[in-house]
């Protein structure tokens, strides 16, 4: 056994869809719309000595990595919810929070042994096929057995859950993940690790696995610190905003603290994502800095399958490890009203951390775990569920970030954190950062003070009293990638709780005291809503006078144009031709793009 830094990884872009043939983007597009329509977004979805050992905690972090960006270390404290005080500064760990094992040219179907030692508190498993750059062809965790016999993963699934463990490239999963293994420590002993490529043929290249273990000197969890990679595409949110808004949701979060902030700036043209974007937004985190970090991507709106959507994490758990690949972080719409932000931000690092919906939208689905409640029907019920309260319902509950204990374990458990090993410890040293890609950056503004991590829940307001009760929870609460990728479709939840009136929708779009999510949600449905009815021309009409208004918030004038989008093509070019050079460039762009 040899004990060496992470090995080198490329991150070079493929082709984008406009240097393609078309025989080319047809391909590509089958591929990656097989993958999400199979739920890969909901996975979404020898003995220990036999791979080569990686640690934490005992190399320097060398700084490289994206360049121009800047650093803004955040001060230690603890606040919002979760368990834990301010995390102490003591001396290096004594051991490594974080221990990669790693299994190269891994056959496929055969199952690969994984000592587990005492003091565990989770292992995450990553399957790659060992390319030079991000490839497209499937692979993943196709099962995993526990010491004991138990199937803790089948089929590249958990009976019961939406969830696939396969994606692009790179898949991957966790133990802990259900009930069964939120134990504290993680139960010792082999676990049997099988890759596949998501269905029946054999892996189109050779493949490795890489299996990080979190571990301490007790098998307790004594925190740890969070680095955060920002990246901002256009100007979706100011810098301070960024900040403030992660400092809000992350610090305190189930007893972790936040380390380290850094900005880092995307083109424009990723400012709108839908499903065949996502995977190319995640590569743009190439070159980052530190390891284990988390990126949150800002983009200003999801299009497409993801449309309505506030944010999208492609699996669960994703990838914390590695930057440029197509699990490397998650994406969010940030509407600058810290209550919804802060449970966008925090559900979707549940997904990250590896935890799924407590009750799906989709009936007959849930998560695994124990102490969760679950819902018989979340569209009749919504307000009425049991589990309504919790920070990982479909539709990100009453605001309040509640969480069980098993969902605290996982989370403490994953790989995405700087841990500490020892009551009154400090936290591991970060790993050098991926070669790659530099990240761009620009230097970030100082955390400005105040800013509430909760508000009322944004439904219970004069702009929603028109509306069905249901129907406004669906506008103003959190809307999540994972249940597009399960099927679910906005406009048709929303049809069915009673709130698909054209002119009802319009009407929240219109008023200024609604929520900037539900105005762009409503404007975004109000088209389809007309588009079979009489009132089409006008509803179309009055949507591109919205979409034209620059007066208006950036998100009502992009849900506006999805709106104009989903009613009528030919108004969409319209639009299109209408806000040539608007002073928004984002707003341009995803007019252009929506004529399509």
């Amino acid at each position: 056994m040899t004990e060496s830094l992470a090995p080198a990884s490329s991150a070079r872009r493929p082709p984008r869809e406009e240097e393609m043939s078309d025989g080319e983007r047809g391909a590509t597009r089958a591929r990656r719309g097989g993958l999400l329509a199979a739920g890969a977004l909901a996975a979404l979805a020898a003995g220990a000595c036999g791979g080569r050992v990686v640690v934490d905690g005992f190399e320097p972090n060398d700084g490289t990595g994206g360049s121009g960006a800047t650093t803004s270390s955040v001060a230690p404290g603890s606040s919002g919810t979760g368990e834990g005080g301010d995390i102490g500064e003591g001396g290096a760990p004594p051991i490594p929070p974080l221990v990669k094992q790693e299994f190269g040219d891994v056959i496929d179907g055969r199952a690969v042994p994984v000592t587990v030692p005492p003091g565990t508190l989770g292992i995450t498993a990553v399957a790659q096929l060992m390319t030079s750059q991000p490839s497209w062809e499937p692979i993943g965790i196709k099962s995993i057995t526990g010491p004991d016999g138990r199937t803790l993963v089948t089929d590249y699934s958990i009976p019961g859950t939406m969830a696939l463990f396969y994606n692009q490239g790179i898949g991957t999963a966790a133990v802990p993940q259900t009930g069964t293994a939120a134990s504290v420590p993680l139960v010792p002993g082999t676990y049997w690790i099988t890759l596949g490529d998501g269905g029946s043929g054999p892996l189109a290249e050779p493949a490795r696995l890489s299996v990080w273990r979190r571990q301490t000197l007790d098998g307790r969890f004594h925190g740890g610190k969070i680095d955060i990679n920002a990246f901002i595409a256009g100007n979706a949110v100011s810098e301070e905003y960024m900040q403030r808004a992660l400092l809000a949701a992350y610090k305190g979060f189930v007893g972790l603290d936040v380390g380290s902030i850094t900005i880092h700036h995307i083109g424009p043209e990723w400012a709108s994502v839908d499903e065949e974007r996502l995977p190319g937004v995640l590569e743009q985190t190439a070159g980052a800095s530190g390891r284990p970090a988390l990126n949150v991507i800002a983009v200003s709106e999801f299009s497409g399958r993801l449309a309505n959507a506030a944010g999208a994490t492609p699996s669960a758990p994703a990838v914390a490890v590695e930057h440029g690949t197509h699990l490397s972080g998650i994406v969010v719409t940030l509407f600058e009203e810290p209550g919804i932000d802060t449970v966008i931000l925090r559900h979707e690092l549940g997904h990250f951390a590896g935890l799924f919906h407590t009750t799906e939208i989709e009936a007959g689905f849930a998560d695994p775990l124990d102490d969760t409640s679950q819902c018989e029907d979340v569209l009749s019920q919504l307000e009425r569920c049991p589990d309504y309260n919790n920070i990982m319902f479909p539709t990100g509950g009453d605001l309040s970030s509640t969480m069980t204990p098993q969902q605290r374990t996982i989370v403490q458990a994953s790989a995405f954190y700087r841990g500490i090993v020892e009551d009154g410890g400090g936290a591991a040293a970060p790993l050098p950062a991926d070669p790659g890609t530099p990240a761009s950056g620009a230097p970030a503004a100082p955390p400005a003070p105040g800013g509430d991590a909760r508000a009322a829940a944004p439904y219970r307001s004069g702009w929603a009293a028109a509306l069905p009760p249901r129907a406004a929870t669906l506008l103003g609460g959190h809307f999540c990638g994972h249940s597009m990728a399960g099927g679910a479709d906005f406009f048709a939840r929303l049809r069915a709780v009673g709130g698909a009136s054209a002119d009802q929708l319009l009407a929240v779009g219109r008023d200024a005291r609604a929520p900037v999510q539900a105005r762009a949600r409503a404007l975004a449905v109000a088209g389809r809503a007309a588009a079979t009815t009489a009132a089409s021309a006008r509803v179309v009409t009055e949507l591109q006078a919205i979409a034209a208004d620059q007066r208006l918030p950036r998100p009502a004038r992009l849900g506006a144009i999805q709106g104009v989008a989903s009613a009528s093509p030919a108004a969409a070019r319209e639009l299109a031709a209408r806000l040539t050079a608007d002073p928004d460039e984002v707003v341009e762009r995803v007019a252009i793009r929506a004529a399509r």
